[in-house]
Parts: C-alpha cells; structure tokens; sequence
C-alpha cells in the first residue's frame, strides 16, 4: 500500500485496529480466550463512543435505519479505499455491503498480521461497528451476513 493510495483517515484507523489486536493477542496469550471477549466488549464501548460522537456530527436526533445509516455512512466512508459500501433499506433491515476493489482497514490489518480476516473482524471492527450502531439505536441488531476479501455484508435490524 502506497502513500498515494490511502488518506489519513484510513492510515489512522488501520493503526488503531492493529493496536487494538496486538494487544488483544498478547492478552490472550497470557491470560487464555477470555481476553477476546474482554477486547470484544472493550471494542463495542469504543463503538459506542465513537457513534455517539458521529451522531452529534451529524445532527442525527432519531433512531430508524435511516439514522444508522448516515451515522454508519459519516463514520465509515472516509476510512473506505476505493468505491464506498453500498446500502439498502427493506423494511426494517439495512444490508452494508462492502465489495472488492474496495478495503477496509481490518483487510490491512489481517494482511500486516498474518492473521485470518475473521479473527480481526470479529474481534475489533465488527465489535466497533456493532457500537456505532448501538449508539444510535440500542435495540438494533447486527448480523454479519458475510466476511471475505472479495465481500463484505452486515445486515442491521431494528424492532
């Protein structure tokens, strides 16, 4: 990855994400596989913070899908290379989708790590993303439908 092909945006969150899991994997190291499900709630709370924090940005007062998605749109695009995930609204369901040439930071991270993509994702972004969604409604529910380099897809429902 060269200079020219990121932003700061992306830089400093593919930095986050990689503290995040190496601290997580000495944790684990040390302490067994409890730890992943320390950082896992640690990483939901930063989540959270970070989508309370998007919320006011973006003057979102309510809680439908459309909200999640603006909050979700404000804090996820700038950190996205290449075409931004597309999204759809059904019923009471938004489905993100994210699709190569597109990365996301955590595909960096597993890559600089050597680790499986599903490891970082499940342990820190999706936790993170879980939060963000949260922060805007807390009675949503994230499923992440599918988790590869090739595609990505997190479906968000709300009651």
């Amino acid at each position: 990855m060269s200079r020219q092909d990121t932003n700061p945006e992306f830089e400093k969150t593919v930095r986050i994400q990689s503290a995040l899991m190496g601290l997580t994997l000495a944790f684990k190291n040390k302490y067994g596989d409890e730890a992943l499900e320390i950082s896992k709630a640690s990483n939901k709370q930063l989540g959270i913070n970070i989508g309370k924090y998007f919320k006011k940005e973006t003057g979102v007062t309510g809680s439908s899908l459309e909200d999640i998605e603006r909050v979700l749109r404000a804090w996820q695009d700038p950190v996205i290379l290449g075409p931004k995930p597309k999204s759809k609204i059904e019923g009471k369901r938004l489905t993100m989708t994210r699709e190569s040439p597109s990365q996301c930071p955590a595909l960096h991270v597993a890559k600089q790590m050597n680790l499986p993509l599903e490891m970082v994702c499940n342990t820190v972004a999706l936790p993170i993303f879980k939060g963000v969604v949260q922060a805007v409604n807390p009675s949503a529910k994230h499923t992440s439908v599918q988790i590869a380099t090739p595609k990505c897809v997190d479906a968000i429902e709300i009651p």
